[in-house]
């Protein structure tokens, strides 16, 4: 198999998540690396014009010339001709551009560094909290303190995608869990639907609430 393919691996018993893509011959020399190359486990796929080369557009050998005929029975644009000089034109030079200004004439601010001390005071004051009432939830209080944090992180700061490292850096130590054990809590968490994972190019996850897990109670 040549071109770009897609490799994926998983163990749930394991915790194993591996998904690769690129290359064929990258992706190959990966596996080889993780010891799972060849007919080890996991699939090997094609990714969208993996399989043999594209299909080349259409080329007659000579140069087509349309007949008088054909010349003539090409319709005309309606309406009347373009006239540029009702264009108007916008002309700026290179480097002008001051996108800070254009903001302030809009009355729009730049988003400001989180302050986590506040935010967590800000957590605190929502307590004392009660444990999710679900009887599939292995950790109910710690899964509700996280639902606040991720919720408020989302709908007051409008965080598109919260790093694994910022979660267990703020809640970590309240848990008790460690870097792993967190890790393993949340991919755990996805599995089940109440998280949406999101994997980074530099092999960091983030997590994204689903809106029904931030309602339930």
């Amino acid at each position: 198999m040549t071109g770009p393919v897609r490799f994926r691996y998983r163990n749930q018993e394991e915790d194993i998540d591996i998904l690769i893509q690129g290359d064929a011959d990258w992706v190959e020399k990966i596996r080889d690396e993780l010891g799972i190359s060849g007919n080890g486990p996991g699939f090997l796929s094609p990714v969208f014009g993996s399989v043999g080369p594209r299909p080349s557009s259409r080329s007659s050998k000579g140069p087509s010339k349309r007949s008088n005929e054909e010349q003539e029975s090409i319709s005309i644009r309606p309406g009347p001709e373009p006239d540029p000089s009702k264009i108007p034109a916008s002309i700026r030079e290179i480097g002008a551009l001051d996108i800070h200004r254009d903001f302030e004439e809009m009355s729009i601010t730049s988003t400001s560094d989180l302050d986590f001390d506040e935010i967590q005071g800000q957590i605190d004051a929502m307590g004392p909290f009660e444990p999710l009432e679900d009887a599939g939830t292995e950790r109910a209080l710690e899964e509700k303190v996280l639902q606040s944090f991720m919720g408020f992180l989302v709908q007051v700061h409008g965080m598109t995608a919260i790093p694994e490292k910022m979660l267990h850096a703020h809640l970590g130590n309240r848990f008790d869990m460690g870097v792993e054990e967190f890790g393993k809590w949340l991919r755990r968490l996805w599995r089940v639907g109440r998280l949406e994972r999101m994997f980074g190019s530099d092999g960091s996850d983030s997590y994204v609430p689903f809106p029904y897990w931030l309602e339930r109670e």
